[in-house]
């Protein structure tokens, strides 16, 4: 190399940031851009009714998980909550690509039976068309605990009794690697209109990227007490998940998920120099 070639380079290198002073900043404009575009969506289950409008969900304080995720790129997310009397009813995974790709998305997946519409002011994001989520009964599992420590301990076995492989494509070969338990829930919460007596919900994840959730709870039926759970996908590449030794849900992967806005599982783009951030809070004197 000749040495005003060198010195090009040189140059070039010390006016790029070093890779971790490179990825805090992404982090951080991802902190600051998830939130601002989750306050811009209203959820609202649709009504039963013409002419009414049905519940409004409401947005949970600050994110239930951030994440990034180095087998698929340089990409960095965080990831909101909506729920209707404390239940889950939908999640909103809101983050930006920064290689290979530079997009913005948004992957919502409703958790619930209701039919759901995400609006952004005037214009309909998504409107599902099915239900989300399915409760299905546990079995063989012990009764529900009196004291709500001792349930955490039962919902935390129960989880740890399901697992998950995702199969990838995008190389062209059928890549399949397992999913890992977050070993704490993302949420816990008590829902006395639907019933639920406790509720926990899991991220099964690859790195920290949730991939599938999982909804534990205890509910009060026809005078007692018994376990139900549910799942729902948070990827578009098929999933296999396993309660014990049996295979209790197998999704395919979804073909250009962004297509389909009624499906209970989307995407959406979004352009971040149009979501307004909120200024930062000056430091007191």
């Amino acid at each position: 190399m000749s040495p005003l070639l060198f010195v090009i380079a040189l140059l070039a290198a010390l006016d790029s940031p070093a890779p971790d002073t490179r990825e805090r900043q992404w982090q951080q404009d991802v902190a600051a851009l998830a939130p601002a575009k989750s306050k811009l969506l209203q959820i609202v289950a649709q009504s039963d009714k013409a002419g009414q409008e049905g519940a409004k969900a409401k947005l949970h304080e600050g994110p239930l998980l951030r994440w990034s995720n180095p087998t698929a790129g340089s990409v960095y997310g965080e990831v909101y909550l909506w729920s209707i009397d404390n239940r889950p009813a939908a999640v909103a995974s809101i983050y930006r690509w920064y290689h290979p790709y530079k997009d913005s998305t948004v992957e919502i997946v409703s958790l619930t039976s209701h039919l759901l519409e995400a609006r952004e002011k005037d214009a309909v994001a998504w409107q599902s068309s099915t239900a989300g989520v399915v409760y299905k009964p546990l079995p063989k599992v012990p009764a529900v605990a009196a004291s709500k420590g001792a349930r955490l301990g039962q919902m935390r076995a129960i989880a740890r009794s399901f697992s998950a492989e995702l199969t990838d494509k995008r190389g062209g070969d059928d890549v399949r690697r397992k999913l890992r338990l977050l070993n704490q829930p993302v949420y816990r919460y008590e829902s006395p209109k639907f019933g639920v007596v406790d509720g926990a919900m899991f991220a099964l994840v690859e790195v920290t990227d949730p991939e599938v959730w999982l909804i534990v709870e205890a509910i009060h039926e026809d005078g007692a007490e018994r376990w139900q759970y549910a799942l729902a996908r948070m990827n578009a590449d098929a999933l296999e998940i396993r309660l014990n030794d049996a295979i209790v849900e197998s999704w395919q992967r979804v073909v250009d998920p962004w297509r389909n806005r009624k499906a209970p599982y989307t995407l959406f783009g979004f352009d971040p120099k149009l979501v307004p951030l909120e200024k930062p809070k000056e430091a007191a004197p």
